[in-house]
Formats: C-alpha cells, structure tokens, sequence
C-alpha cells in the first residue's frame, strides 16, 4: 500500500479510538454512518480536498465500527422483526 493509503487507516484508527472515548455505545451507528455518508457527498460538491478527506475518515470510522461492535439498535430491530415473522 502506498503511504497515502497508510496515513487514512491510521488517521481513521486513531479517529475510531476517540469516537469509541466519546461514544463508547454502539447504538445508532448505521443512522451515524448515513450522516457521514451525506457529509462527504456534500464536502465532495462544495469543500476543500482536505474536508474531504476529513469527512472519508469521518465514514470510515463509522463503518470499522459497525464491521467490528455492530449496531446494537439494529440487532434489536431485526430480532423484532424476525419475532414477527
């Protein structure tokens, strides 16, 4: 990997390091995740590179920590639906 790749995983591990300090819950991460998601389209449209960089790292945290803790807001929705079926 090129060390442009290497310095965006580490930005985004240290980021994942203070949003698990700040927010230690794993709840409403895929609603989080969704607004990063619009954070950057609109840094893409209208901010500095470095804003969007900024918010990519934002996304990507977001999403390590659905891929590592889940979404405990969503597990419980979908135990309720499968109750339901």
């Amino acid at each position: 990997m090129d060390n442009n790749v290497w310095k965006f995983l580490r930005d985004t591990s240290n980021e994942v390091n203070r949003a698990r300090e700040k927010f230690p819950k794993n709840d409403l991460l895929m609603v989080a995740l969704t607004e990063e998601v619009g954070e950057l389209a609109k840094a893409l449209l209208d901010e500095s590179p470095e804003r969007i960089y900024a918010e990519a790292v934002q996304v990507a945290c977001v999403a390590a920590r659905i891929a590592t803790e889940g979404d405990c807001t969503i597990e419980a929705w979908r135990k309720l639906r499968d109750e339901r079926r």
